[in-house]
């Protein structure tokens, strides 16, 4: 339920200050946000990331769709696998911007970007690409860590201990000396 409540909270929020965006400003209009931190700059990316495959959307949508297809296939996998909720909040994360994205170049045939860094020159993006790069970021943390499994729950000492015993007596004598 969890992955669920995420993906859809992600295109909500996506989806509404896209909105907010459109009807309030000009596209190329930009103000700054916070200053030396934060512009708000009004532009459309009719490709993928940075503009590639501009002149290829529907090469694009095929390959995304297929993303995202998978995508709620890991997200169900792992629920009924129980694995950490780590793993699930970082794909709900990714998925969820994935899909609002996907909406954009379906409904408006190109994505609207307008978050600018003003302290470096960084491309222009949204609220959808800023939670695919969080969920990218946890799932590395999940997977380089060590710390979490994939095909199970949370990886710990005592875990690798008790898989070591020869009879189950063994583990829960192991557990009581504790």
């Amino acid at each position: 339920m969890l992955p669920f409540i995420i993906t859809v909270a992600v295109v909500i929020l996506d989806q509404l200050s896209k909105y907010l965006i459109s009807t309030n400003m000009q596209v190329g209009e930009s103000f700054n946000f916070t200053k030396y931190i934060l512009n708000i700059t009004y532009i459309t990316n009719p490709g993928a990331s940075f503009g590639i495959l501009k002149d290829h959307r529907w090469v694009f949508m095929i390959l995304s769709t297929v993303a995202l297809v998978l995508m709620a296939a890991a997200i169900a996998y792992f629920a009924m696998k129980k694995t950490h909720k780590l793993f699930q909040v970082a794909i709900a994360l990714m998925f969820g911007g994935g899909l609002a994205n996907m909406i954009d170049r379906f409904f408006r045939g190109e994505v609207i970007d307008f978050l600018e860094f003003a302290f470096v020159k960084f491309a222009i993006f949204n609220v959808a690409d800023s939670f695919i790069c969080i969920g990218s970021v946890l799932f590395c943390i999940c997977v380089f860590s060590g710390r979490y499994s994939l095909f199970g729950t949370t990886k710990n000492k005592d875990n690798d201990e008790n898989k070591n015993a020869e009879n189950p007596d063994e583990i829960s004598e192991k557990s009581e000396e504790t």
